[in-house]
């Protein structure tokens, strides 16, 4: 029996999402409690949600989920601040009692055949465990500094970020919905996710009591410009005191600021709450404004990890829908197992701020003066990391002495990218 047979591909109907949510819970090992389930319906994308069901007895019960997927359209930010139809891939799972099978290509073939059917021409997604996105052309395209800041930790002065007000409240959907897609929308940093179109577009504000281990609910802070909003960011707080010392922690997740006044003002909140000694964030670039706004950056406790991989399924409409920054001329070649129409030798010319991308030859073998996989091409489309940098590694070819820098010059952003909220 040949991999990945004995399976079919479906949508989910309603009737059958919580069959869904039991394979989610079997591949990321967890329990829901039952009164978390609306807080996950609302978070799925459920026009969206795709699943494998059993259509073979020597597979398992007949008619059985066995492997799920789902996810959203929306744009993505890249370079300059333009936007790429992007799909946000999620919920990506596969039963342990079918794994080895074939399913996870298969959900991904799937996955990648719907995205450009629709016009989307990246897949982007959180990677649980690196090793396996990168075998389906997914990269490393952004990076974010994990920190633990103590309360009270002292700042470098930004003009005007005191006469700025605060709002702190709790976070609610039909509240702040608009409010948070609004200035989401007015973000340019490279890899920003705008809110998502249809079912799905609430999971920021969902918040299942199994979630919260001690935490209080979403809470959110906004910061106003003469009651203009310019900055947000969703937290909660947990109590914690030992030996009568008050010592609790301010956990902070989705942020966005529109200016360095608006940074600081947010954060000098974030970070001095009472009763609050440390205040943890995952969502930090790697030139965030706080990092050049705190006095002591040793101070805080920190580490940089991957954030949001990304997937060229187009190449020609992804290349093309980004800003670049060095006149240039470069042939690459190409291999993509996956999207095999994306195999082949690629021609870059790059004129101002655009770029012409054009396929010459459908041989991923062909003379080019560089050749790589689509994970490297994905990996350095948002340009947080350069062409020379994964030539320098052994994972980009040069052909042409000098080309891996030329490209590089032209692809890197002058500021890092960064997605600032989980799906």
């Amino acid at each position: 029996m040949k991999k990945a047979e004995g399976y079919q591909s479906i949508s989910v109907p309603e009737d059958r999402l919580d069959e869904f949510f039991q394979v989610v819970q079997w591949a990321f090992v967890g329990e829901w409690l039952i009164e978390d389930r609306q807080d996950y319906v609302d978070a799925l994308p459920t026009e969206r949600a795709r699943a494998l069901q059993v259509t073979d007895d020597r597979r398992g019960e007949l008619g059985d989920i066995a492997a799920v997927h789902a996810s959203f359209g929306t744009e993505m930010v890249t370079p300059g601040g333009r936007r790429v139809p992007t799909a946000g891939l999620s919920w990506l799972g596969v039963h342990p009692a079918h794994r080895r099978r074939g399913l996870m290509t298969q959900m991904m073939h799937d996955h990648f055949a719907r995205c450009l059917e629709r016009g989307e021409a990246v897949s982007a997604l959180y990677a649980m465990e690196a090793e396996i996105y990168s075998r389906f052309g997914y990269g490393m395209a952004s990076q974010t500094v994990k920190a633990s800041i103590p309360r009270g930790s002292k700042m470098w002065p930004v003009e005007g970020a005191d006469d700025l007000t605060v709002r702190l409240e709790r976070a609610d959907f039909d509240k702040h919905d608009e409010l948070v897609s609004d200035l989401q929308a007015k973000l340019t940093r490279p890899a920003t996710i705008i809110n998502p179109v249809g079912s799905g577009r609430n999971a920021r504000f969902t918040d299942p009591v199994g979630n919260r281990h001690g935490y209080e609910k979403w809470r959110i802070c906004i910061v106003e410009d003469r009651g203009e909003p310019v900055a947000y960011a969703f937290f909660r707080r947990k109590p914690d005191s030992e030996l009568g010392i008050h010592d609790g922690v301010c956990q902070v997740r989705e942020h966005g600021s529109l200016t360095a006044a608006a940074s600081q003002r947010l954060w000098a909140t974030l970070t001095d709450f009472d009763l609050v000694g440390t205040t943890n964030t995952e969502n930090l670039a790697t030139d965030d404004p706080l990092l050049y706004q705190l006095k002591d950056s040793r101070g805080i406790r920190s580490k940089v990890i991957d954030n949001l991989w990304v997937r060229l399924l187009d190449v020609e409409t992804a290349l093309e829908a980004r800003e670049y920054f060095h006149d240039c001329s470069v042939t690459f070649a190409l291999t993509d197992k996956h999207v095999p129409d994306n195999a082949g030798v690629w021609r870059i010319v790059v004129e101002g701020a655009d770029a012409t991308v054009t396929k010459i030859s459908d041989d991923p073998h062909g003379e080019a003066d560089l050749s790589m996989d689509a994970r490297h091409l994905s990996t350095i489309y948002l340009g947080g990391t350069s062409v020379e940098a994964l030539a320098a590694a052994g994972q980009i070819h040069e052909h042409t002495p000098g080309q891996a820098r030329e490209l590089a010059v032209a692809m890197m952003s002058p500021v890092a990218p960064l997605t600032n909220w989980d799906f």
